[in-house]
Formats: C-alpha cells, structure tokens, sequence
C-alpha cells in the first residue's frame, strides 16, 4: 500500500504526542483523524487525570502497567464525538485491549508506526492478537515505514 502525505504527517503528529507520556519505557501517542484529516482527538500513555506522576510508581513498572492509560484509549475518551470510520494514527502497534476498544468504536483504519525490534518481541502475543482481531473485524491495520530523512513524501 502507499501512504500517503497524510499518513506521514499524522503518524508524526502521534510521535509529537508520545512525547507528553511521563512513561520511563515506552512512550505511545495517538491520533484517531477522520476522512478529511481533521483531528478527532490526541491521547498519550499516561495515569488518569489527578493521579499523580509520582516517581516510584512510574518506576516499578508492575504497578505503573496496572494504572496507566493506553494512548488510543485516551484517545478514544478525548475525542468530542464519534469515532465511526476514522482512522487512528499510532507510534505503536495496539495491544489486544486497545485494538477491541478500537473496533468496538467504530475505527475502520489503524496506521501505526513500524516498532522497533525489542517492543515487537516483547508485545508479539499481543499484537498477533490484535492483528487477528483487525482482519476479523474487517478493520484495516497498516504499518508505516519511516521515509529515508524523516520527511513525509510530496503530493
């Protein structure tokens, strides 16, 4: 498939948005956009809202994983009406909780990043899942390659 500029800037505008998550780890942002790429909503991994950012809890990553929020579930609870048939824009791929909220929804189309090697073997179960889930739904799931220096292709 060919990605289009959209695709480049809005996976870009999700990579800004991790950038919010306090996470130690892993960082994941979200963009859910609709057909004419106006943006729905933003959301970033996080713990919930007057939860403080405290050190020790974001450290011991049990605990951290038990309270945080997922960038598309943020998301999904931002976005100010429906989501039914946009698409969602992520830095990584969903895990199986994510991708059934996703399809529960209404989100036809989900553009994630290409992970690097060590979330992909680390989340594998996960997102095998997840993929599963997608065909299944009739929920298109891509992967975007970056483009060589960054740069969103013209057009």
């Amino acid at each position: 498939m060919a990605f289009s500029k959209w695709d480049h800037r809005m996976i870009g505008l999700s990579q800004l948005v991790s950038s919010w998550s306090k996470d130690p780890s892993t960082q994941v942002g979200a963009a859910i956009v609709d057909a004419k790429n106006r943006v729905v909503a933003l959301g970033f991994n996080g713990l919930p809202r007057t939860v403080a950012d405290d050190a020790e809890i974001l450290a011991n990553r049990d605990e951290r994983l038990r309270r945080t929020i997922h960038a598309e579930e943020n998301a999904l609870l931002f976005a100010t009406r429906s989501v039914e048939n946009c698409t969602i824009y992520v830095t990584h791929p969903p895990c199986a909780r994510c991708a059934a909220k996703l399809i529960q929804a209404g989100v036809m189309r989900v553009v994630s990043a290409k992970p690097l090697s060590a979330f992909s073997e680390r989340w594998a179960d996960d997102v095998k899942s997840s993929t599963s889930m997608f065909a299944e739904a009739g929920v298109s799931f891509e992967i975007l390659e970056p483009v060589p220096g960054g740069e969103a292709p013209p057009g």
